[in-house]
């Protein structure tokens, strides 16, 4: 995955490192040349400049870009000229951080992905988010590991918990089952429990291994 930070703040920065630990390329910028050389070692490729002008961004995109994060959310009106520059430029997955509700409204109405809140939400969790539509959730336990709410795979839908065998197939720990239909949280779930679409995993263990099984579902979709 090939993305776009605009701003090296704290937000900024750990997203920016959480994806690269994850393999993936990101091209920072920010108007602050201390932080650039700063955090240089933190992006695969670090640019002093100003994020509202559209050439300077089309130069630095280059033909193909996954993803943007604005992280530098404190100036509504700069956030927003950086996210306009960013749609004329093609790019579609754009998220933004906002400081206030009002600011994060005025982002969804004008067509960001998603208005983050540093407050609720680190960029790790963003990270691991982006990279699958199967994370609803993430949590880091310890280092490479993690608890995560995840969408039920289609290959154990209509199954049991004691019939997929988490722990002795895969690794994991399955710790509760939540019902979107009705809301409820099974802690800890019953292993004889059979598994619908309607519910949804919190289930522990090595980021890698949780990894090997949404990003399997993110292939079914596609494909």
């Amino acid at each position: 995955m090939r993305v776009l930070v605009i701003g090296l703040g704290a937000f900024g920065v750990w997203y920016s490192k959480t994806m690269r630990e994850l393999g993936h390329e990101v091209i920072a910028i920010d108007q602050d040349e201390t932080l650039v050389d700063r955090h240089v070692d933190t992006v695969s490729r670090g640019v002093v400049g100003d994020a509202t002008d559209r050439a300077l961004l089309e130069r630095i995109i280059g033909s193909h870009l996954d993803a943007a994060v604005i992280a530098a959310g404190e100036d509504l009106a700069a956030t927003i000229l950086a996210f306009m520059a960013l749609r004329e430029l093609g790019v579609e997955q754009i998220y933004a951080k906002a400081h206030s509700v009002e600011a994060a409204r005025a982002l969804e109405q004008l067509g960001v992905t998603e208005a983050v809140f540093p407050e609720l939400e680190s960029g790790a969790r963003l990270a691991h988010r982006m990279l699958s539509k199967s994370i609803l959730e993430y949590t880091a336990i310890g280092e490479g590991v993690s608890i995560q709410e995840i969408s039920v795979p289609k290959s154990w839908e209509g199954r049991s918990i004691l019939q997929i065998e988490p722990r002795e197939a895969h690794g994991l720990q399955i710790v509760a089952v939540r019902d979107s239909l009705t809301g409820e949280l099974a802690l800890p779930p019953d292993p004889a429990q059979v598994l619908t679409p309607s519910h949804s995993l919190l289930i522990a263990g090595q980021d890698e291994k949780l990894e090997r099984i949404t990003s399997a579902e993110d292939s079914k979709e596609k494909g």
